[in-house]
Order: C-alpha cells, then structure tokens, then sequence
C-alpha cells in the first residue's frame, strides 16, 4: 500500500463522512500543528518569556474563562444526552452506525464541539505559565491534556455515534464541577482557602470518571460488539488506564503521603 493509498484509507475511507468538512477535522495536520504549537510554548517559549518577569494575576479573565468553560461543559453534556441517551442508546453496547437523520446528526454536531472545547482548554495549562505555576505544568497536566484534545479529534472524526461517545457525559459532568472550583478559587484568597479540601474529592471524582469510562469500554471487547471498532476499544482502554494510574499517583503524592508526614 503506498502512502496515497493509506492516506486515502486512514483519513478517507474509514472516516465518518459526516464531520469531513467540519473544521480541523478533514485531516491530522491541523491538530496537530495546534499540539506541537501548544507543546512548545508550555515547555519551552513560555517559560523563557515569563523568567524575568512577574507572573500575570490575570484574575478577571479567569472567572469568565472559567465560567465559560463550565457552562459549555453543562450544555455539552446536556447535548450528548438529548442526542440518543434521553431516547434510544442504552448504556450497553451500541455499535457505531453512519446515519443522517436529525438526531445522529446532532450527536455528531455535539462531539466536534467537544473537540472544539477540548483545544480550548488547552489555555489551561497557558495560565498556570503566565501565572508562573510552574509546579501544576506537571507530566501528568500536559500529557492529559494534550492526549485528550487528540482522542477528541480521533472520536469525532471516526467514531462520533453510538457508545463511543457516552465517554463524554461523565467527562463534562466532572469538568462542571472542576471548572466551578476554579471559578470560586479565582474570586479571592479567602475564598479560595475555603473551597480548597474540595480538591481531594476533584481527584476522587475524576478517578471515579475513569472507572466508569473503563468499565463502559470494556463492552466493546467483547466478540459480538462493533467487530470493526475493536482497535478504538484498545486505544481508548489504553488511554484510560494510563491517566487514571498517573492521576492515582498524584492523588498519593498530594493527599495521603502529606497526611502521613
């Protein structure tokens, strides 16, 4: 097969035609300019820049980033919902089907916008630079975050129907409460000191969200269930249980071994 071939293959042939024209999504090299653009200002341009100088407080910004954030996540999830689960997808296993009737389609139309907001929250890590949070630019922070702006653009150009999206509901449900904590902590130091024991159970949640995600996933193993959909299955599992193993880790290195000390 020469390159034209599976070009033709990969990015043609067993992608959803549906989300083809939507943008970033014709073919990888968009996202994947934004991951190395990304990448590089985390890593290297932003730190040099923000040496000498003094870290940007950037306080109003972040309540509205924030509040946006959490909103987009609620009115995903609320989407993705209406957009089959509310009707007729179980929590069993629904092979990936090609339709255009409304509903299919709007499910489609809800997974590219969660890619879109994906990218987006790559600005996270962008504030923890400006900010000069060198200590949350953590491995686990950027690999999360870029891996998941990639799996996005992965579900939503091959597989956004059926149970590869359910992935999303519990995502944006923990991102509600996550993106909320991080609007209250941006509204002052004392509220701030308030809020913060929330953060262990933020990390509990978000570990309980791999779990299900994992469980869900593990669905798709078995021989009847979308035959032709069994590498997203491991890759999503792969996915999975490498970020819930990171994040295990974190949570023991912030919580339980400073409870021990």
């Amino acid at each position: 097969m020469d390159i034209a071939k599976a070009y033709h293959y990969l990015f043609e042939e067993i992608a959803d035609p549906r989300v083809a024209n939507f943008p970033l999504m014709k073919d990888p090299f968009a996202v994947t300019l934004i991951l190395l653009a990304y990448l590089e200002f985390v890593l290297h341009i932003g730190p040099r820049y923000m040496k000498n100088r003094k870290p940007y407080k950037l306080n109003n910004f972040l309540i509205l980033y924030n509040s946006l954030l959490a909103i987009a996540s609620g009115v995903t999830c609320y989407g993705i919902l209406t957009s089959g689960y509310t009707t007729n997808l179980s929590l069993g296993c629904e092979p990936y089907r090609i339709s255009y009737e409304p509903e299919p389609l709007r499910m489609a139309g809800w997974v590219w916008w969660v890619f879109i907001m994906k990218v987006v929250e790559l600005s996270d890590t962008i504030i923890f630079v400006l900010r000069k949070k060198f200590n949350q630019t953590s491995f686990l922070h950027v690999y999360h975050h870029a891996t998941t702006v990639f799996m996005a653009w992965v579900t939503c150009k091959y597989v956004p129907a059926g149970m590869w999206t359910f992935i999303i509901i519990p995502n944006c449900m923990v991102h509600v409460i996550m993106y909320t904590y991080y609007l209250l902590a941006a509204c002052g130091p004392e509220v701030k000191e308030r809020i913060n024991p929330a953060k262990k159970y933020i990390t509990k949640l978000q570990m309980i969200q791999f779990t299900v995600m994992l469980i869900h996933t593990a669905q798709a193993f078995m021989p009847s269930c979308d035959p032709n959909r069994k590498y997203l299955a491991c890759l999503y599992a792969f996915q999975v249980i490498v970020i819930f193993y990171m994040f295990c880790g974190f949570y023991k290195k912030s919580y339980t071994e400073k409870k021990l000390e």
